[in-house]
Formats: structure tokens, C-alpha cells, sequence
């Protein structure tokens, strides 16, 4: 098994996957076909998941999202979620800049959605 690691771009955001459980997604995210630029993730996350890893750390720092966006990462969150109760410690960190408050609040409502404690951290430049 390898890392997963995606260069990011002025649509889509950065990904570096690592073995050791240390998952970051960051940047934008308006890709033209959310699917299919996520899809990359959903088959390392499976691959990883079989591997029986003690724990996952997962940081977004994601500065935009469109719809599809927002609901391809529901769904990713969704699936560590299910990991957590296959004893697979789980920490999710959303880290948004302190003055973007629709970022913040996405990632309130995410937390709602996935029933699963996310860490809000607000960053400054």
C-alpha cells in the first residue's frame, strides 16, 4: 500500500494520504465531476481500511466547496465513521480561516450530519 498523494489546483484540492493514518484534503474543491475526482480516495480509503490501521487523523482545510463537493466528503466522513466502530480511533480536524464563517459553519453542519465530534480550529494567517 502506498500514499495517496494529489498536487492540488486552482479547482480541486491537495491530498496527501499517508500510510501512518495522517489523511489532509485542502484547498478548493469545485472540480467539474466531484465523483470522479474523489474517487481516488474512496478506493485508498477501502484499500487502507483493510490494512486494520489503530488510527486515522483526517485534516480539512478546504477554503471552498461547491454542492457536490460537500456531499462526496459527507459521504468520505461518512466511511471513517464506519471505521470508528471497527475499533479504528478516528479524529477529524476542520481547520478554517478565522474570518470565514461559511466555512466554519459548513463544517458545524457536516458534524451534525456524520453524529461524529469534528475538532473546529480556526486559523490565522
Amino acid at each position: 500500500m502506498e500514499n495517496l498523494i494529489i498536487a492540488s489546483t486552482l479547482k480541486s484540492p491537495g491530498v496527501n494520504f499517508n500510510t501512518n493514518g495522517d489523511l489532509l484534503i485542502s484547498g478548493k474543491s469545485i472540480p467539474e465531476d466531484s465523483n470522479n475526482y474523489y474517487k481516488p480516495l474512496f478506493v485508498w480509503l477501502e484499500e487502507f481500511r483493510k490494512t486494520s490501521p489503530p488510527a486515522v487523523n483526517l485534516t480539512l482545510k478546504l477554503e471552498y466547496m461547491n454542492t457536490s463537493s460537500v456531499r462526496i466528503i459527507l459521504k468520505f466522513l461518512q466511511n471513517l465513521v464506519a471505521m470508528s466502530k471497527e475499533n479504528v480511533k478516528l479524529k477529524i480536524t476542520w481547520v478554517y480561516d478565522f474570518d470565514d464563517d461559511d466555512i466554519c459553519e459548513q463544517g458545524e453542519i457536516i458534524q451534525e450530519s456524520i453524529k461524529y465530534p469534528i475538532e473546529m480550529v480556526e486559523h490565522r494567517a
